[in-house]
């Protein structure tokens, strides 16, 4: 009998154990005001323009901005860059990735905003940098920030003041999962760049390219984000999000992108044909379709934008 008892508790604190360690591998961030921003994610390889992209990240670092705060619907406080533009111009939420920064993930598509005269503004999402968390949802909860800097834009911009939404990556799958919110009236449009279609599926993908079995991966995954992390990773997904939406969404996604894989873009835009507009560009690796063609990309952005314009 005590013998039973012990092989069940060591069978149950392994079992615990590698839950959290699931855990701590998809879910847990720890950035720290120390770091740099700026430096390029690791364990990802160089790519032609890596050299490009550094130099305007440094730029954005550099450029004078304000600071600002608010309190996410769970109590958490978020910090963000504000670029003040042109004040008859837009606003510009832009959401950067999945273990990303701000200034470095939008040092290409921030910059081109803020050159144009828009009002940017650059979250940095619950648990990266200065805002406060330690756990990744891709999401599911990052979906009501998105909510959350909607009205900070209001109240102190506006609210006949026109707002577009930009995401990349996990940011991109935030901002479509956002879509099927009620968002504000003066919500313009949504631009989505190489989003994943459920936060469940590119983990799982994931899983795949290192090799493991993603039918055993799935049960392992739900667990551990529910035990420790205190969400459901499949509550929703950003393709049934946009089934919802009414806000008119452009989707813009690389080719060559073998991390969140194009077809998964393409889920979402079958979702909704009728208010999903979707480009895609030959070559280009994650989230680096605006430096692989940024001719193209600048005319999309702008000819999105203009178009929703009252």
């Amino acid at each position: 009998m005590i013998t039973a008892l012990i092989i069940a508790a060591v069978v149950l604190i392994a079992a615990a154990a590698g839950l959290y360690a699931a855990y701590r591998k998809a879910f847990y961030t720890n950035f720290k005001d120390t770091d740099d921003e700026t430096d390029p994610p690791t364990g990802v390889g160089r790519h032609p323009f890596v050299n490009e992209a550094k130099a305007k990240t440094l730029e954005l670092a550099a450029m004078d901005c304000e600071t600002v705060a608010v309190r996410s619907y769970d109590g958490l406080r978020l910090s963000g860059r504000v670029y003040k533009g042109k004040e008859d111009m837009p606003v510009c939420l832009c959401f950067h990735g999945y273990r990303g920064s701000a200034v470095r993930d939008y040092s290409c598509g921030g910059l081109l905003l803020i050159k144009q005269g828009y009002t940017v503004i650059l979250p940095d999402h619950r648990g990266h940098w200065h805002s406060e968390g330690h756990t990744i949802t891709f999401g599911i909860k990052e979906r009501y920030d998105v909510l959350t800097w909607l009205g900070y834009v209001n109240e102190r911009f506006g609210a006949d003041r026109p707002v577009f939404i930009f995401g990349i990556s996990m940011g991109a799958g935030t901002v479509l999962m956002a879509s099927g919110q009620k968002l504000p009236d003066n919500v313009r449009g949504i631009v989505a760049d190489c989003p994943f279609s459920s936060p469940m599926d590119i983990i799982l993908h994931v899983c795949r390219k290192l090799g493991m079995i993603p039918s055993l991966c799935r049960p392992i995954v739900w667990l551990s984000a529910r035990v420790f992390g205190r969400f459901n990773v499949c509550e929703t997904t950003a393709a049934d999000e946009v089934k919802k939406a009414t806000k008119p969404i452009m989707i813009i996604h690389g080719e060559g992108d073998d991390f969140v894989p194009m077809y998964m873009s393409e889920q979402v835009r079958d979702s909704r044909p009728d208010l999903v507009e979707y480009h895609s560009f030959p070559e280009a690796g994650h989230g680096l379709s605006y430096l692989y063609d940024p001719q193209r990309y600048e005319s999309l952005v702008n000819a999105f934008m203009k178009k929703h314009l009252p």
